[in-house]
């Protein structure tokens, strides 16, 4: 799924959506594609942990791919957790990798572990609580 589709898919439109694609999902996973670019509007040097909103957004799509076939009219981060930077590059280019996995389900929301790589090393992890609001 490419970002035009994700335009339909999610609530995110422009600039907000920082996700690029989608590469791999099934009922409780997911795995999607990120850049650096997204960073640039807070600055050269703002931090990778502030990628959790493309994970975020990655935990979205996955709710709107496996919810309910109403559509995702708002979704909220309710809660970030062990966020934890193990690798920044020296130099922040090439494709993101995003990996999402599903571990709690329930009528108020989702828990998601999620990671990200950056050139094959582990730049970023942590696990969000997603809240969707459904139209």
């Amino acid at each position: 799924m490419d970002r035009t589709q994700l335009h339909s898919l999610l609530p995110h439109q422009g600039s907000a959506l920082w996700l690029d694609g989608l590469l791999a999902h099934d009922s409780l996973s997911i795995q999607g594609l990120s850049a650096w670019s997204y960073l640039d509007a807070f600055g050269p040097d703002a931090s990778p942990c502030l990628l959790f909103e493309a994970a975020a957004q990655l935990c979205a799509a996955h709710g709107a791919l496996y919810g309910d076939a109403s559509a995702i009219e708002m979704a909220l981060v309710g809660k970030l957790s062990q966020l934890q930077l193990h690798h920044e590059p020296a130099q922040r280019q090439g494709a993101l990798r995003i990996s999402a996995k599903q571990e709690v389900l329930s009528p108020a929301g989702a828990l998601y572990a999620f990671s990200i790589h950056a050139e094959e090393q582990l730049l970023l992890d942590g696990k969000l609580l997603l809240v969707l609001i459904r139209a």
